[in-house]
């Protein structure tokens, strides 16, 4: 069981991830634009897991960057 966190170890939570997932975003696109799918998968993976642990702390953050933006077909590359 863990404990809850202060209001104040909550916010400075929500802040760094707030941050954290901008620049997941942010890489995310600069795959995107890159073409290159292995990276963009990278991207993706990273991006999925912070909004996972932010969800397992309370938080409701989503992805701004959307699920099927680049294709996704490995074989292709």
């Amino acid at each position: 069981m863990t404990a809850a966190m202060s209001k104040s170890t909550q916010s400075l939570f929500e802040s760094e991830m707030r941050q954290q997932v901008g620049a997941a975003e942010a890489s995310v696109l600069d795959a995107i634009a890159s073409g290159d799918t292995l990276l963009v998968d990278a991207a993706r993976g990273h991006l999925d897991g912070l909004i996972a642990l932010a969800r397992r702390n309370g938080l409701d953050l989503t992805a701004n960057v959307p699920a099927d933006e680049a294709p996704r077909d490995l074989a292709a590359s």
